[in-house]
């Protein structure tokens, strides 16, 4: 075995072990790549998830980054993430490093940059010398574990929901983890199984309890509660109406105001809402589908109203005709 080989197998042995993208049994084949590209980089743009929360998504794009073949750019986007997280949390941050400098450390190998790959696995061997436990069960690994699954792919849904339930059993009081919890739930919750105190509904009223400025998740909980029971509906408008005006710009939130009318039938205020949400977001998949749906409605209901006039009209040509004939 040559020496480049040994030196190979050695820092491959040592990447298996770190807590990232790269050792979360993610599959490339799971994931539509240009999608979830649009979205990490619309959520950038926007600030969605304060400080913390850009520096996860950077993290994310530098991994599907490096999964296209952009692997500078993928460095630039971990250089991004780790700056952000040291501004944010200062000497406290890292515990919430962990991840990155794995990212950092696997992109590296895969670029030959041995010796940076090297030197990365070194702060990560740093941090785990001030842990009481193994880096998998850090809360800020898990939170970060989780955010991944869930912006990642639908396949993987479950098991965001499983690794933010043990974030949130780590860190009960953690806004995020819990905000990411009470998505999980509700992306994995069946549409029909829907009751006042399912556990997708405790878990977001829990968010908003800790969190109260969190429209994203009132507005889940709006629609929830309104497919649980049509007698729900004033506290889910209520709910809708408060995360709409505290977030009027957020097309996260209008969006699923726009889908909350859009089944109630308010079809004409959910054409306005969601086209205000596109104009943020372009690329957005939910605001076309949603407004396609809006239209379809629209476009049956004329078709209803076109039906109901012919046949009317036939009624009254039909009474005509039979009283001429009777004359």
């Amino acid at each position: 075995m040559s020496e480049m080989s040994s030196i190979q197998d050695s820092l491959q042995s040592k990447l298996d072990q770190l807590e990232c993208h790269f050792t979360w049994d993610i599959k490339k084949g799971d994931l539509a790549l240009t999608n979830i590209i649009n979205r990490l980089e619309e959520q950038v743009e926007l600030g969605l998830g304060n400080q913390q929360g850009v520096a996860r998504t950077h993290c994310s794009l530098g991994y599907v980054k490096f999964l296209i073949g952009h692997k500078k750019r993928a460095l630039t986007h971990l250089l991004k993430s780790e700056t952000l997280i040291k501004e944010n949390l200062g000497i406290n941050c890292d515990k919430t490093l962990i991840v990155t400098y794995g990212n950092f450390a696997w992109i590296n190998y895969h670029m030959k940059n041995y010796a940076e790959c090297e030197s990365y696995l070194m702060k990560l061997q740093k941090i785990n010398e001030t842990l009481s436990i193994e880096p998998s069960s850090v809360s800020e690994v898990l939170g970060e574990k989780g955010w991944a699954y869930l912006k990642l792919s639908h396949k993987y849904y479950d098991k965001a929901a499983e690794v933010f339930q043990k974030a949130v059993e780590l860190d009960p009081e953690n806004s995020e983890w819990n905000a990411g919890y009470a998505k999980a739930l509700y992306r994995t919750e069946p549409g029909t199984y829907c009751t006042v105190d399912s556990p997708a509904i405790k878990q977001l009223r829990q968010t908003i309890d800790i969190e109260p400025d969190d429209d994203s998740s009132r507005v889940l909980l709006g629609l929830k509660l309104y497919l649980c029971s049509k007698e729900l509906k004033n506290e889910s408008e209520k709910l809708m109406e408060r995360a709409l005006k505290g977030s009027p710009e957020n097309p996260h939130v209008i969006r699923y105001v726009g889908k909350y009318f859009r089944n109630q039938g308010s079809v004409d205020r959910s054409i306005e809402l969601l086209s205000t949400a596109l104009e943020t977001s372009p690329n957005s998949a939910f605001i076309h589908h949603q407004l396609a749906l809006c239209y379809k409605t629209k476009k049956i209901d004329l078709q209803k109203e076109q039906w109901e006039g012919n046949k009317f009209e036939a009624v009254l040509l039909g009474f005509f005709t039979t009283t001429n004939d009777s004359d």
